[in-house]
């Protein structure tokens, strides 16, 4: 132990007075934890227990969380600022598990959503809720929520504990919270491709050109008791993707116009706030826009010419972009526009990445004929 010796005053029978390392106050051994490397730091908390828990505190770890990217997520707190700091470097460095979710009977476009803990994964017209459970492997629980459509499932969205899906037969899928399912029909002439919600407000696009807005009317007993069309607006184009802003107001919808080939352009998006607004598709870029000049303010270019098929952003400095080759994802930090920070390549056959999410330790990507997902916890 790291002691020194006092003495009160210089005579002979001056009192020895012991003074440990320890007993400093805590706000002095932070002080000094702070212009300390991290190889000291390891070594250091493993001297006694109480060096040991100032050294897993969050307030130690402030200090050095801006030498880390540090992933945000909905389950944020889950881990301590320490293990998200190693996390953190675990991805940059490419170090993960990698496990498998769920396989499919054939090749399909699926759809995944990471929502309170679960990951929900379309697959023909069902959309089944699976739970990774960690123990010495990683295993996969299927629970007993199943929802089911008369067709293929195209895309969904889970928002305040509803879930809105979208149909090949042009049908919107609407399931509360209890349960209830609502079920609007024809709602296009053509497969329902893209589908938003906001509170009472449900928008869809379509291959048939058009987007649609839907009002919820509740029953007053969480439930919905009629579905009201308020718009219908031609677009010109078929609709791939739309999103609607974090407060409901703007509604973002993707078309190219007369000048590109019909079909071509954005593949996906996803609002940051009011004013970012994050896309990717065909041209191999994903692009930030500011809708308050509309303008494009930074690009990143996918560096092996693929297209993007699909991104999720944290909000803060990471964006994940699926590409259309190889289940390979590019991890970018908004910083750094030259070249991505890592580059996953998931599965074991040419397939593209048709949905991807996240949480703080797990990445999970849907292929054609399976989707797996990455543990970026695990110790080298």
């Amino acid at each position: 132990m790291m002691n020194g010796t006092a003495y009160q005053s210089g005579d002979e029978n001056s009192i020895k007075i012991i003074v440990s390392f320890l007993d400093l106050p805590d706000d002095v051994l932070f002080s000094i934890f702070r212009r300390l490397d991290l190889t000291s730091l390891s070594v250091l908390c493993r001297v006694c227990h109480k060096l040991n828990d100032l050294l897993n505190s969050d307030y130690t770890w402030m200090f050095f969380a801006e030498n880390f990217n540090v992933l945000r997520s909905i389950n944020d707190n889950v881990f301590s600022l320490k293990e998200k700091c190693r996390i953190s470097q675990n991805r940059e460095n490419g170090t993960y598990y990698e496990s498998l979710l769920t396989n499919f009977s054939g090749r399909q476009l699926p759809w995944v959503q990471y929502h309170d803990g679960k990951v929900l994964v379309s697959s023909k017209n069902v959309i089944q809720t699976f739970n990774p459970v960690r123990g010495k492997r990683w295993k996969v629980n299927k629970t007993n929520s199943l929802y089911k459509l008369q067709r293929d499932v195209t895309k969904f969205v889970i928002k305040e504990e509803r879930i809105v899906s979208g149909c090949l037969d042009g049908s919107i899928h609407v399931w509360e919270s209890n349960g209830a399912h609502t079920v609007v029909t024809n709602a296009h002439s053509m497969d329902t491709q893209a589908v938003d919600c906001h509170k009472s407000i449900v928008v869809s696009g379509s291959r048939d050109a058009t987007v649609k807005v839907f009002g919820l009317q509740s029953d007053g007993h969480s439930g919905i008791a009629g579905v009201e069309e308020k718009c219908c607006l031609p677009v010109g184009d078929r609709v791939w993707t739309l999103s609607l802003s974090p407060c409901g107001r703007q509604c973002a919808v993707c078309t190219l116009g007369s000048e590109y080939k019909v079909g071509a352009g954005v593949l996906d998006m996803q609002y940051e706030n009011e004013h970012i607004l994050l896309t990717c598709g065909y041209d191999t870029f994903v692009r930030m826009w500011d809708l308050r000049i509309n303008k494009c303010v930074c690009a990143w270019e996918q560096k092996f010419d693929c297209a993007y098929y699909c991104l999720r952003s944290d909000g803060h400095r990471n964006i994940f972009a699926g590409t259309s080759r190889h289940g390979s994802i590019d991890l970018w930090d908004k910083r750094h526009a030259k070249s991505p920070v890592q580059a996953f390549y998931i599965g074991y056959k040419n397939s593209p990445v048709y949905s991807l999410t996240f949480d703080s330790n797990r990445l999970y990507a849907a292929l054609d004929v399976q989707v797996k997902f990455l543990d970026f916890s695990r110790y080298k």
